[in-house]
């Protein structure tokens, strides 16, 4: 369920994706959660002085597909779902 309650930009520069995740995903929490799997993220409030964003985050798209960057992505899935 949570793929069909995300939603991902599509820049017309750059390497970067903003994907909004459903709007009781934590993504602090799920910042911190990643890091203990060796998942770096960038979570939407670092993006702004206000109280936005909260379900949101900036991912790096700059690098070559690999079998390890498809288990992170995976896995920050699973993680995610747990917050819902």
């Amino acid at each position: 369920m949570l793929s069909l309650l995300t939603r991902l930009s599509r820049p017309s520069g750059g390497f970067v994706l903003w994907c909004e995740l459903p709007a009781g995903v934590d993504t602090l929490r799920l910042h911190r959660d990643a890091l203990k799997h060796r998942i770096s993220t960038a979570p939407g409030p670092l993006f702004t002085v206000k109280d936005r964003y909260k379900n949101c985050l900036r991912m790096n798209c700059g690098l070559p597909w690999t079998d390890e960057i498809e288990t992170a992505l995976k896995t920050l899935g699973t993680l995610a779902q747990k917050q819902l």
